[in-house]
Order: structure tokens, then sequence, then C-alpha cells
């Protein structure tokens, strides 16, 4: 075998040794370059679906509108509930049509404002689409002042805090404006 060969051989052979090596020192632990995520909707992303019509699974957490009774926020609420079609499915009213009436007791995923949310945020399966890569936590929570507002919405449990993940009223983006 002549010297350049086994040069070539050597270099090779260092080459798959080094790449080995390297690669049993970082298997064991996580890379610094992986991007860690995080649920942008907050504390909403522990709160199940619910399982059939008619009902949802008990859940332990319940979050409190942050907006709920901000007479400014619910009338965002409905000029976004027509400004993003709601209507189309719910009705002007919200009576229902395509979509459930939202004014009644009864909801299929869970009438809390929590569960509300998560609704608008998540979509449902049969048509209703999900709006949380979309518009910002502080609009869909205003959505949600204006489907309380309607009354047939169910009080969050008693002590139930409002999600942090909303910022205070004014301080969140106006509807119709970019990010």
């Amino acid at each position: 075998m002549s010297l350049g060969r086994v040069i070539l051989l050597a270099a090779i052979v260092a080459l798959v040794v080094a790449a080995a090596v390297g690669w049993l020192l970082t298997s064991g632990r996580p890379s610094q370059a992986r991007v860690h995520l995080s649920y942008p909707e907050g504390v909403a992303a522990v709160v199940p679906l619910g399982i059939s019509a008619g009902g949802a699974p008990p859940i332990n957490v319940s979050v409190a509108n942050p907006l709920d009774n901000d007479a400014p926020a619910t009338a965002e609420g409905k000029k976004l509930f027509g400004q993003f079609n709601c209507v189309g499915c719910h009705g002007y009213q919200a009576k229902g049509g395509m979509g459930p009436d939202l004014t009644d007791r009864e909801w299929r995923y869970g009438g809390t404002p929590i569960e509300i949310y998560k609704s608008i945020y998540e979509g449902r399966p049969k048509g209703m689409p999900a709006w949380g890569n979309a518009v910002p936590p502080y609009s869909l929570w205003e959505l949600v002042a204006y489907i309380q507002s309607l009354g047939g919405s169910f009080a969050p449990l008693p002590g139930a805090p409002a999600d942090k993940s909303a910022p205070p009223p004014g301080g969140g983006i106006p509807a119709g404006q970019d990010q």
C-alpha cells in the first residue's frame, strides 16, 4: 500500500472516530439549539376538550375572563363577532344556524369562560375554525366577554383567577391592527 493511501485511510478513520465521539458526547443531553415551545394560550392549554355532545369532562382548572363585565371589551367583542364572520354560522343574534346557539345553556364543549376561549382558540370538529394563531389573546377574551353577555354561558368556578396571558384592558392591540 502506498503512503498516500495510508494517509487517506488514516484521515477517514480519524474523521469517523471524531464524529462517533461527538455523537456519543452529545446524545445524552438536550441540544442547546433545540427550540422550546410554550402554549401561547397559557393555562388554557391544560383544559381538555369535551368528550361528547351535551357534556364535557370535569376539569380542575377554571379561569375567569379578565374582561368579564367590561362594557368596552364586550362592545369590541360584538364588533369582532361580525368582523370574523361568526355571524355566518351562529347568526347575527348568536341564536344559531349552521353553528350552535350561543345564547342557551346547551354547550357541547363547555360554557365556562375558559372553555369558550379554548373553543375559539383551538376550533372544534365539524366546522368551527381555530382562531388562536390569527387573533391575539386580548381579542379572544373580548369575544368571550361578548358571548358571556348573551346570557348562555356558565360562570367560572368560585375564586377562579383571571388568565395572566391576557394583557390588562387598554394594553392589548386594538382589533384590526397588525402586531
